[in-house]
């Protein structure tokens, strides 16, 4: 399995992405701060995945994620999930963060994306993969 890394100016990793077996999901984890930058360069990753092979389920876990992305919850759900969905996209699973901020920034890329996809939310991966498995 080839996992896609992105890492800040100081190391620290921010976004992983892996194309699971047989091209069943691509497993997204974003981790600690993100800015409007990071989330851009992370969401341009996951669409230069798709290109290359075209994914009907995405499992998107925040479980890692830390503090607010707002301005990125708009930019994702205005211009990243139509491109998603004409990529073939059609499943999204959403593991949410722990923190009630990017909970918030969750609930704005949601009312934007929802019509583009199908969008379920999960508190755990185990959760998330199970229902893009079913």
């Amino acid at each position: 399995m080839d996992i896609k890394e992105l890492k800040k100016a100081n190391g620290d990793v921010f976004f992983e992405a892996a194309r699971q077996p047989g091209n069943s999901y691509i497993h997204v984890n974003w981790i600690g701060i993100q800015s409007v930058e990071t989330i851009m360069m992370g969401a341009t990753q996951l669409l230069n995945m798709l290109r290359q092979e075209s994914c009907p389920k995405i499992l998107n876990s925040q479980k890692e994620l830390i503090g607010p992305w707002e301005d990125g919850a708009l930019y994702l759900g205005s211009k990243w999930a139509p491109h998603a969905s004409l990529l073939g996209v059609l499943h999204f699973a959403q593991v949410l963060p722990p923190g009630i901020y990017g909970q918030r920034s969750f609930q704005h890329f949601y009312q934007l994306a929802q019509k583009h996809f199908q969008i379920e939310t999960f508190t755990t991966d185990e959760e998330a993969e199970a229902w893009l498995l079913s």
